[in-house]
Order: structure tokens, then sequence, then C-alpha cells
């Protein structure tokens, strides 16, 4: 007798086997598509390149010609992403020189730098330029802290061991250091967040220490924004390739320069002698950039100033120094760079002028914030910041800077004025601050508990009018809040999945809830990263489950357009939907980065999936049946499947498996197994390897043994 079972669409994780009959129980790899489960798609490696740490920081944009980018970031710094290629453009918080600072010990690779007050710490990131050759190593590149000695030495390791014991070598060595390393996962005491409203003092400290470092990006023009938790608004232009702008800036000849009174050029140099006019040159420069001025200045009197298109380049010099002085074009074009003496007496040489090629810390924002984005106003709204008038951190604090419409340098104005649309505004209740996403028309912050909402008002008074719309609905971690089609989806602390649609924030009935938040983790919310895949009308949520320790390792999801969960394994730490990019693109734990939904194999490997029903009821247990047989019915088998079959004297005795094979060709698979209850379980292992499933069904032949 052939019999028809139907299993509902979706999984079914929350109670027994027997009480989810009628449903799938467990799965892998397989989401739920107008109603039928199916292999979701396999991915490719989208660079040969690595990131350094865990991202939890993944967007995509387009920029002015029409070119997709993606950043990245984490907990050791941020990375551009653009054409099959890793480009590192992690935050240079300081640059200067060092004299003769390396030591190096015959036969060993460990190399001391010795830098008064560095600060640093380990596994902050180095670069060197210019440096001299010392004991048979030439240290120019990029370098990892391996160890701080004192406050004034910490070791690198280079790449292969010195040749001789130096101490003091290396000459004149231009440096750059990368921003401190933030936590790979967090520390704190019990519950689903880290630390609660308080941790720290309020109004004082954030609790980045206590936080896996999260960031949040968003575009600016043609620009990346980026805030780490706890940290400054940064800005990059998505610059490659430091491209030298000066002519002649060693002055090897006496040519390329418009000379003002007392000026001169030779022997290598500009010399000024008590002269207030000014030594320029045109150059040409990109809107929006970030660019560094780089000279070598000898003084015996007077000072001087540096300007390009008339706006100042950093402050007066009155000193001998070697000045490295970043800089903002503004709108860019072609305009003269001039150096003005005032009396000014001494010598110029190695002028440079190149563009940045790593993010740099925005002039006039906040800088400490938990979170950002831009709103469709291009503004550049910070939550969880100062406090505008105490210049103190507040962790409920809003602040926005002034409309980046036809002005690039907004992001730069945060006082709020007369002539700008730059406020803030503190939220009075909820707790802290954790998420900011951009709605439809709307801005969402979310804190501890509840939902606030804020509109454009366009009053320059206060531009964004915020309201509390829901509570006992706060957010779980910065990335754990997506917005698909203007409807928000989030994880809360309150072991709930929410939606907002725009009346109210609902609770989602979930039937995999407590398998997730049982399982989760504990303190590593701020690790939940959530993302939309708007081709199957999904949302996912990337999360760590205490089974498997505290790092990112499942993932939960819904298919919001039929209501149908299920869930999996999955080491990605970070994910964005495809838009500027084809696909879909991912990060795993091991700073991998892929192209998603992208053919049927596990980059040509092999892509493992699984589905298991729930306990299917023969003849409502009454009789113990053979299961003679199995009809198979797949759409687009590929790689072939096995089918695990358990069968159960009662729900909970110990089952009898068997498992057999079938492929496109199998019109029906011979089976030997008999009991009152039985499951299925549907598996692959191959390269390539999808199916798409249609009917159950199974011959049955009454053995005649009753209860």
């Amino acid at each position: 007798m052939f019999v028809y079972f139907p299993i509902n669409a979706g999984v079914f994780t929350d109670d027994t086997e027997l009480s989810a009959a009628g449903y799938f129980v467990e799965a892998d790899k397989v989401r739920f598509e107008r109603n039928k489960p199916q292999t979701i798609g396999g991915w490719e490696i989208a660079t040969n390149d690595l990131v350094a740490g865990i991202c939890r920081g993944l967007f995509t944009w387009t920029n002015s010609n029409s070119q997709a980018w993606a950043e990245i970031g984490t907990n050791l710094g941020t990375w551009g992403y653009f054409d099959g290629q890793l480009y590192e453009n992690t935050p240079i918080i300081e640059r200067g020189e060092l004299t003769n600072p390396f030591d190096t010990i015959n036969n060993d690779e460990t190399v001391t730098v010795n830098d008064t007050g560095h600060g640093l710490v380990v596994d902050q990131r180095v670069w060197f330029s210019n440096a001299d050759a010392v004991g048979g190593l030439t240290l120019d590149g990029l370098f990892v802290v391996a160890t701080v000695v004192s406050a004034n030495e910490y070791t690198i390791e280079a790449a292969s061991k010195a040749t001789s014991t130096v101490n003091a070598g290396g000459g004149t060595v231009d440096y750059e250091y990368g921003l401190a390393p933030g936590l790979q996962i967090s520390t704190g005491g019990a519950g689903y967040g880290t630390g609660a409203y308080g941790t720290g003092t309020y109004g004082g400290d954030t609790t980045s220490d206590y936080y896996a470092r999260t960031w949040s990006f968003s575009s600016w023009g043609s620009n990346v924004l980026g805030v780490p938790r706890g940290g400054g608004l940064y800005e990059w232009a998505t610059n490659i390739t430091a491209t030298e702008e000066i002519t002649n800036g060693a002055f090897a000849t006496d040519s390329d320069w418009t000379k003002g009174s007392g000026w001169s050029i030779g022997s290598g140099v500009a010399t000024a002698s008590s002269s207030s006019a000014a030594l320029e040159q045109s150059i040409s420069l990109d809107e929006g950039t970030w660019y560094l001025l780089d000279v070598d200045v000898t003084r015996s009197s007077g000072s001087l100033n540096v300007t390009w298109n008339s706006v100042a380049v950093g402050s007066a010099i009155s000193a001998a120094a070697t000045i490295k002085q970043v800089f903002y074009a503004k709108q860019g074009g072609t305009a003269a760079l001039k150096f003005t003496g005032s009396s000014f007496s001494g010598t110029l040489d190695n002028v440079s002028v190149t563009p940045l090629l790593n993010m740099e810390l925005v002039p006039g924002a906040p800088v400490q914030n938990t979170v950002m984005t831009v709103t469709a106003e291009m503004i550049v709204m910070c939550a969880g910041t100062i406090d505008v008038e105490t210049g103190v951190f507040d962790p409920r604090h809003v602040r926005w800077s002034d409309t980046g419409v036809g002005l690039w340098s907004a992001n730069q104005d945060w006082v709020p004025s007369p002539s700008n649309l730059s406020g803030a505004f503190t939220l009075t209740s909820g707790g802290e601050i954790i998420g900011i996403e951009r709605g439809r028309g709307e801005i969402l912050i979310w804190t501890e508990s509840s939902l606030w909402v804020g509109r454009y008002s366009g009053n320059p008074d206060s531009a964004y009018v915020f309201t509390e719309v829901g509570s006992g609905c706060g957010l779980i971690g910065p990335n754990a809040a997506c917005v698909t089609s203007g409807v928000a989806y989030w994880m809360s602390p309150s072991g709930e999945f929410f939606v907002w649609d725009g009346s109210a924030p609902k609770p989602l009935k979930s039937p995999i809830r407590r398998t997730v938040f049982d399982n989760l983790a504990q303190v590593q919310g701020n690790s939940i990263y959530a993302f939309s895949n708007a081709a199957f009308n999904e949302v996912w949520w990337l999360y760590p489950d205490e089974r498997d320790g505290n790092e990112v390792s499942r993932y939960a999801l819904i298919n919001y357009s039929e209501g149908t969960w299920s869930l999996g394994t999955f080491n990605r730490t970070a994910w964005a939907d495809a838009a500027e990019i084809t696909y879909p693109v991912s990060v795993d734990v091991n700073g991998q980065m892929y192209f998603q939904e992208i053919g049927n194999s596990a980059d040509g490997d092999v892509l493992s999936y699984s589905i298991k029903t729930g306990a299917i009821d023969i003849k409502d247990g009454d009789e113990w049946v053979e299961i003679a047989g199995l009809i198979p019915d797949f759409d687009s088998l590929i790689g072939g499947v096995s089918v695990t079959v358990e069968t159960y004297a009662y729900p909970n005795s110990t089952p009898e498996s068997k498992t057999y094979t079938l492929n496109n060709e199998s019109g029906r698979v011979d089976m030997r197994s008999s009991g009152r209850q039985m499951t299925l379980e549907f598996s692959s292992t191959a390269a390539p390897a999808f199916m798409r499933m249609g009917k159950i069904r199974a011959d049955l032949r009454s053995t005649g043994q009753r209860r």
C-alpha cells in the first residue's frame, strides 16, 4: 500500500519528534522555497587573500565610477575589497619618524623597536618605510606587535633571521601605527548581552572593553565611513595606490615651482631668506579624498604656512621638523599648494603629497561612538556617543552631522548652529543604545530593551524627531538586526525574534526559538550577525552556539514571505546581500571571503546538507508496519542523496536505523524496516550537490502485530 506523508514546510525543533509530526525537526544547508525544502546555493572563494582577525562588519557600496566595493571590519583592522583583491585600510592613529629604532639579535627573527611612549599593544599593526638595512634585515612593510617590552620598547617578528647583532640601527624610518585591536570575543557576566546598562562608568567610559569588536559601515558618496564600537568615525576614499602629486619634490632642478620673493632652489633644497612670499606648485586632487603632506623643514627664523586651494594644511610651522600632515581635498580640483613664509628663513626638501590608503579619523566628529549610519538625507548619525553639551560619553545620546548633499566635508560639522542641520537628542528610556539601522523614511535605534524611531523633520533646530515605539523588544547585539524592503527583523535579549513593519514591534512566532536561545553562547550576543537574502525572501542570523564554543557556528533563518523557518551550521561571521556586488558576500572565521549562492559546491568541494522529518506515526501508532519501499520525488537532484530510515517501537525506545542510497534514476528504493513510528533523514556529501524535495511516499505493509 502506497502512503503519502504530508510534511509541512519548515523546521520545528522546540518539542519532541512525535509532537513535530508533519514537520521537519533537523536541517543543515536546506531552505524552504515555495514551501518545499531545497539545498541552499553553493559558494566560491572571492579572493585568495585573507583578512586578519574575526570579521564583524561587512558592507558593500558603489562609488561614483560605478565600481562595486566591499568594506570588511575585524577586531584587528579593516580591508577594502575590489575586483578580486583585498586592500588593507586599517585606520592610522599615528605617523612619524624614528631614528635608528631597531635592535637585532644574530640568528633570531625577533626585532626590538625603540619608541619612547609608543602606547602600543600586542597584535597592533605597524608599518615601516625607508628603513636602512640592519642586521641583514630591511624592515619595510607591515608588522604586528609581538610583545610589549616596556613603555618605550616593543618587538616585532621579521620574515627571516638577522645575520648579526645590532643595537640602534635602521637609519631614519617612517612609521605608521594602526588602530589598536579590539576583543575577538566578548567577556563579562552571564546573560545574552555583555554587562548591563551602566557597565563601566555611566557618562564615562564605554563598555567596548567588554565587547567583541563590531563595526558600523555606511557609504558617504563614493567613500565609506566606519565606526568600531567604542571608537571614532573613520573615512576611506577607495584609494589603493599612493600616486605622487608633486613634481620635483626633491628639488633636483630649479623647475616646476613658482618662487616668490626670497625663495631660491639649488643644492637639492628650496631655500627662503626672510621670505614673506610663497613657494608654490599647482596640483590636481580628487574630491572627497584624504591626502598626506610630507616635507622636511629646517628653520632659522620666522614661520611658514601651508595651504592648498587657499585652505590651511595644518598649523603654522615654526620649528625644524619632518612634517606629516593629513588634509582633506573637499571638492577637489586643480589649485596651488603654497608654502608661504612669514619672515621665514630655512629650507624645504622632499615635498610629497599622496592620497591616503588607510581610513582616516574624521575631524570634528565624536571620537567615541557605539554605532553609526548615514541617513537618506546624507547626514551621518552616531548613537551612543559624546554628549554635544558636556563633552562626555553618554550611551543614550544621539548626534548627527550637517547634511552632505553637495558638501563633502559636512561629516566634519557636528556643532549645531542656525546655518547647519547638525543636532543631538538623548533617549529617555530603554537603557544604553545597542544598534542603529536605516529604515523606510526613518531611522531605527535599538536600546537594551526598547525600539526608538527617528524621523526627519527638516527643522534646523531639531532635524530629527525621536519616538519610543516599543519596550521589551531591545537588541541583543549591534549587528543582530537588519532591514529588508522597509521591514526590520531582529533578535532580542528577551529571547524572542521581533519584526517592525511601521505599526508596532511584534514577536515572530518561531518553532526554533527555544533551540536557538537555549543554546546561544552566553555573553556573545555581540557576535550575532543578521542579514537579508532578498532573492529568497529570507532573513538570516549567524550566531554562536555554546555546543560548539564561543564563536559563530550556526544560523537561523526565516522565509518572511512564507513564514517558514530553518537552521543549520555555518562558520560565517558576517554576510552582505547581493546588491552592488552580483552575489552575496561573506567572511568566515578564518578570514576567507566568499561569494555565496553561486553554483552547487563548497568552492568545488563537498557541499553537505541534511534534513530530517519529525516522527511519522504509522497508522496512528496502533499497528506494527513494515516499510517495504520509498518512492523518490525530487526536482533537479544533483549528486544523489542518502535516506536514513529510523523506526521505533515507541517514541522513546532505541530506534533501528538503516541507510539507503538513491539518485535521479531511482524509481523505487526497496527497504526492509519496521516499527510503529519512523523518521526519514535525507542527506548528501557530494560535489556538486543539490536537491529540491517533492512528496514523500512509502510502500507500507501490515505485519498484523498490534499493541
